[in-house]
């Protein structure tokens, strides 16, 4: 099944969070072909434990609102969340936390993981609505970003701008910096660093190595790993099965 839709996963303690963000979610509903998913789509008398089950099995992106009513929720944490971190462990969905309210995310392995939205110690519950506005506003480019990504899904209107030039050169950096973590191998256990990679690449600009290599990151390619304070980052499964149907090893 492709993979094209946005599922946001929340405590229904939480809802008014939820309001608010799919005011700023609902430009991409007009501009991109693709469903934002939350619970209260399910129908009166529908199987809701399979409508559930069929939205996550489409979602592209999850955004999870985590608060200590979300960490709380036995649904959550036995139904939905084992389902998202598949998807992003199996077929490389992607994870957006936004931190509702102090919890205990840290504590969480198979969630803090995760790069969040905005700081654990910043939650929405304090920040004022210019600053809650900008967070969701950040959230929506994002997505786009993610979404943009697979052109199966991008509207005509914007399809023919996707390969700018800069774009391009992004995308020859990319192929040389997965075939440089390719390369590496068992050389290293603990894997690259970002200097590691701009000296063996031959493109010099470390902020572009940087964008890349977070890119590859976030599109769950890359593992990273801290050692001395060091991030050092290594190829995941995904990143391995990706290079070898590219051919990227040749």
């Amino acid at each position: 099944m492709e993979r094209n839709g946005v599922f946001i996963s929340y405590s229904k303690k939480d809802a008014k969070w939820l309001d608010y963000l799919r005011v700023h979610l609902s430009y991409l509903e007009r501009e991109y072909k693709f469903t934002i998913w939350e619970d209260s789509k399910i129908e009166v008398g529908a199987e809701w434990r399979k409508e559930i089950h069929k939205a996550l099995s489409s979602t592209k992106v999850a955004i999870l609102l985590v608060s200590a009513n979300f960490i709380s929720s036995d649904f959550i944490n036995n139904e939905e969340l084992p389902a998202l971190l598949s998807a992003a462990e199996d077929e490389g969905a992607y994870i957006f936390p936004i931190i509702v309210s102090y919890c205990m995310f840290h504590d969480i392995s198979a969630l803090s993981k995760f790069q969040t939205i905005n700081r654990p110690s910043e939650p929405l519950t304090i920040m004022n609505e210019g600053q809650r506005d900008a967070l969701f506003t950040k959230v929506t480019k994002e997505i786009k970003r993610v979404l943009s990504l697979d052109t199966s899904i991008v509207n005509s209107a914007d399809r023919e701008h996707l390969l700018t030039t800069k774009e391009l050169r992004l995308s020859f950096i990319r192929v040389e910096i997965m075939t440089i973590f390719h390369s590496n191998g068992s050389v290293s256990d603990v894997g690259l660093s970002i200097k590691d990679v701009c000296d063996k690449s031959i493109f010099k600009k470390r902020k572009e190595v940087v964008s890349i290599i977070h890119d590859l990151e976030a599109l769950k390619f890359l593992d990273k790993t801290k050692v001395n304070k060091v991030g050092y980052y290594s190829l995941t499964k995904l990143g391995h099965k990706f290079i070898k149907e590219h051919h990227y090893n040749v």
